[in-house]
């Protein structure tokens, strides 16, 4: 009888436990449109000392569909001189009952960085588990020390799109007195408590729902709610610092990661300097010693140095002609040095979409390096790992964004050209003639500068299989599309991009009672319409504008002529300016010009649907018909 009472008090116990993670028990409103919910996300940091970080972490995901896979997160980065003394995993099917069980042995242990690299010390512990079924859920436990404080974990509530979060906790303890500074952004909607003690800061926040996608959305870390640490002294890999402002960040950078890594032999800068010889033009100085840098080394990562930050010194990238980043840009700024040139590393979030760093709180932030070269009160920058990009040309990668320019005097926070709307800017000028038989043959001379030329240049160096199937993408709304001659120049001292391309399409023209139906607009149709938003939440961003300009003549089939012109149309707005204009040149020939500015800008939620008449609009244009009839 006593046997069996504890039968049933066991089995209850553990029904209870596995109930916990029932997904029944996720509240309706954090499930609703989610992929994943973060049944519990928990982490605990104690600082220890300047070189002692303990973090403790206990993370619950439960996931509804394939798209909602990454947002498990069971791995654990660390470098050679962190301890991952405990980590471990179990799989709970829907009804929150144990399927299986992951233990430290099982992890994949891997380097954290992709293919071409020569060293590293960094490494991850990964999880290896392929669902057979959804929803299921993963308990991933984690615990690791390490002496590197100088990157305290910084906390988000919520993790994307369309993952809701149940529970949220941090906590950071300092216990050995050292000063840190938080900062908390978008907790205005959130009901996040907040905890002081003497010795830290805890947050705990719950249900928290998930959120909807919308096209033209502000970048998701601009309006989800996220906590930054960072100690006002750290350590990093046997190198103490001590900073609160970027100032302060950038000098110790300077004498810590990079003073006397810029070394070069007596040779390598003999021979630079010959290779300057007689030039006074410094921006022509620079330009050779890019070029040089560009024809001479090539880009690799090389994970050396304290937690990836120091570069490789000079000399060893002149000796094996490859670097990384830092490495690349430290040897650039060396080079530059050697001819008299002032240069400063300089450091960045690298990304197409656009992100700074917080210029109100001072951290380890970035994950790039790049070259700044102040000549005349003129910023010139130099992307030192392509061998591709042209001296000064900021592309989508690291333009119009809060940059640390590190100098001997310190940190200086600048910020990146920005290109005007109208520079970002491509110019078709072609021809195309129409059969009687409804196909067409053609050519088109495209130039590209700004990130239009971002999106194009690197085509020259492509297979020929590789461009033909950009251009069948680009113009997929040309059937039985066949590319001919195509060439390319890529002018890196005006930084165009120019295109030639011969095209031929058979049944580009439908044909009905004698009547060949004619889409006017070969080159460039724009038929993006923004999808439709149902009470939308989030203002309008469009981060990039850009200009297009068409210009084509079309010769048509003998004893054809159109039974209608187009008439104009002329729309300016808030939003940039379209216009398209049909003339006859002479008989049989036809002038068709357009244009197309965008305006980047943030732009309120209310404007969207205004936005996206005027796309639609756009659209319908450049999918005009006009009916061409035998005479």
């Amino acid at each position: 009888m006593r046997f069996y009472f504890f039968f049933l008090l066991s089995l209850s116990f553990h029904f209870l436990f596995s109930q916990d993670y029932n997904i029944n028990n996720i509240p309706k409103e954090v499930r609703q449109n989610a992929d994943a919910v973060v049944r519990l996300d928990k982490m605990d940091v104690v600082i220890r000392s300047k070189d002692e970080m303990e973090v403790n972490s206990k993370r619950v995901v439960t996931v509804f569909n394939e798209d909602g896979n990454e947002h498990v997160q069971a791995y654990a980065f660390y470098e050679k001189k962190d301890k991952v003394s405990a980590i471990e995993a179990i799989i709970y099917n829907a009804q929150g009952e144990e399927i299986k069980k992951i233990k430290k042995k099982d992890f994949v242990d891997q380097s954290a960085i992709g293919g071409g690299t020569l060293y590293s010390d960094s490494r991850v512990l990964v999880m290896r588990y392929t669902p057979n079924q959804y929803p299921y859920t993963v308990e991933f436990t984690k615990e690791y020390s390490t002496p590197n404080t100088a990157f305290a974990p910084n906390w988000m509530f919520l993790d994307d799109y369309k993952v809701g979060t149940e529970r949220s906790e941090f906590s950071f303890t300092v216990e050995c007195g050292i000063p840190f500074r938080h900062k908390e952004e978008n907790f205005g909607p959130y009901q996040i408590e907040i905890e002081e003690t003497p010795q830290g800061i805890g947050y705990k926040a719950k249900n928290l729902k998930a959120l909807e996608r919308e096209p033209l959305s502000p970048a998701f870390r601009d309006f989800a709610p996220q906590v930054k640490i960072a100690l006002n002294e750290f350590h990093l890999e046997g190198v103490d610092g001590k900073a609160t402002s970027w100032q302060e960040l950038g000098k110790w950078m300077n004498d810590k990661l990079l003073q006397g890594r810029d070394d070069l032999d007596d040779g390598t800068i003999q021979y630079v300097k010959n290779l300057v010889k007689g030039v006074s033009d410094p921006l022509e100085k620079i330009g050779i010693i890019y070029k040089y840098v560009q024809e001479n080394t090539r880009y690799i990562s090389v994970q050396l140095g304290i937690g990836g930050w120091m570069p490789i010194s000079a000399k060893d990238v002149d000796r094996v002609k490859y670097g990384d980043c830092k490495g690349l840009t430290n040897y650039t700024m060396a080079l530059l040095n050697a001819v008299g040139i002032e240069s400063y590393y300089t450091v960045v979030y690298g990304g197409s979409q656009v992100r700074g760093l917080d210029g109100d709180f001072a951290s380890m932030q970035g994950n790039h390096v790049f070259l700044n070269v102040p000549i005349n009160g003129e910023d010139i920058w130099l992307e030192c790992t392509s061998q591709t990009t042209p001296m000064n040309h900021l592309g989508m990668f690291t333009d119009n964004r809060n940059v640390l320019k590190v100098t001997p005097e310190g940190g200086q926070l600048v910020k990146t050209r920005a290109n005007p709307d109208e520079d970002n800017y491509q110019k078709i000028a072609g021809e195309y003639t129409i059969e009687g038989d409804g196909s067409i043959t053609g050519k088109a001379t495209i130039t590209s500068s700004g990130t239009q030329y971002d999106q194009k240049y690197w085509l020259k160096d492509k297979s020929r299989k590789e461009q033909e199937d950009f251009y069948k993408e680009y113009w997929s709304y040309i059937n039985n599309l066949s590319l001919e001659n195509m060439s390319f120049e890529n002018n890196k001292k005006s930084i165009e991009f120019i295109e030639k391309i011969d095209i031929k399409a058979t049944n580009y023209l439908s044909a009905a009672n004698e009547k060949l139906i004619l889409p006017l607009n070969v080159f460039n149709r724009n038929l993006m319409v923004p999808s439709r938003v149902r009470n939308r939440k989030k203002d309008m961003v469009i981060s990039r504008g850009y200009m297009d300009e068409d210009e084509y003549l079309i010769y048509l089939p003998d004893r054809f002529e159109p039974e209608d012109l187009l008439k104009p149309i002329n729309i300016e707005n808030k939003f940039g300016v379209y216009e398209t204009a049909l003339h006859i040149v002479e008989p049989g020939i036809l002038k068709y010009k357009r244009k197309l500015l965008i305006k980047s800008g943030s732009y309120s939620k209310e404007d969207y649907n205004l936005y996206r008449e005027f796309r639609k609009k756009v659209a319908r244009s450049d999918n005009a018909k006009i009916i061409l009839s035998k005479l």
